[in-house]
């Protein structure tokens, strides 16, 4: 059974990575399994960034949190990136809570005896989601979030790459990872040796931008005027 193009392993990876740098064996090679896993990591975090900056579902995930009655913080989930949307679970449907992060004014401390009751806003402090104003009753699951998550790091052969992304987004991996070999040598012979990777990169770096924002059918999201922003 053939692995997907868009959940490859470590193993994958760096097997793809080796077979580009013509040193197919670990155990004969002027890089280690550890220098290139660096790489590929590398290049995860940096390509990830742009992923999560197109806005487009790449690496988004929901979480249901729990409110604790006089407890204004909620703990973010471990993976936690960045924000898409935090909403109330109430009886009829679930409800978008506002981010204000204004703290030049007094707040409530009454905050609602049920979730139908109780509209909050949010705010972030540290690892944690702030409510004010602070609950006074407790509900499991009484919060939806919607965030991008972080990429794990991937340490051993079978550690997998999150099946999320489109297959550019391994090929880029992959080739930064060689490029990144490739430039280390050149820097130590002194001869370089890194520029057919280095165009090869670019390339595949011009495609991973233009497609990665195609998933949305509008060609460009405008975020409403809010005041509250200003």
């Amino acid at each position: 059974m053939s692995l997907p193009l868009t959940s490859p392993t470590a193993q994958d990876l760096l097997q793809a990575a080796r077979n580009m740098l013509s040193q197919p064996d670990p155990n004969n090679s002027t890089w280690t399994d550890g220098e290139l896993l660096s790489y590929i990591n590398e290049a995860i975090r940096i390509y990830f960034a742009e992923l999560a900056d197109k806005n487009e579902g790449y690496f988004t995930t929901t979480r249901y949190l729990d409110i604790v009655a006089n407890q204004e913080y909620v703990t973010l989930p471990g993976d936690f990136f960045k924000i898409r949307a935090l909403y109330s679970v109430q009886t009829n449907g679930n409800v978008l809570l506002p981010y204000r992060n204004n703290l030049t004014e007094g707040y409530l401390t009454d905050g609602g005896t049920n979730s139908n009751l109780y509209a909050p806003y949010y705010y972030f402090r540290q690892n944690t989601i702030i409510l004010r104003p602070p609950p006074i009753f407790s509900q499991t699951n009484g919060l939806l979030l919607e965030y991008i998550q972080m990429p794990e790091t991937i340490v051993t052969g079978g550690d997998a790459l999150t099946s999320q992304i489109s297959p550019v987004f391994r090929q880029i991996v992959e080739m930064y990872c060689v490029y990144k070999a490739k430039l280390k040598e050149s820097l130590v012979t002194g001869v370089a040796t890194q520029q057919v990777a280095a165009e090869n990169l670019s390339e595949l770096v011009r495609q991973f931008r233009d497609l990665s924002a195609m998933r949305s059918k509008n060609p460009q999201f405008t975020i409403p005027f809010n005041p509250e922003n200003i």
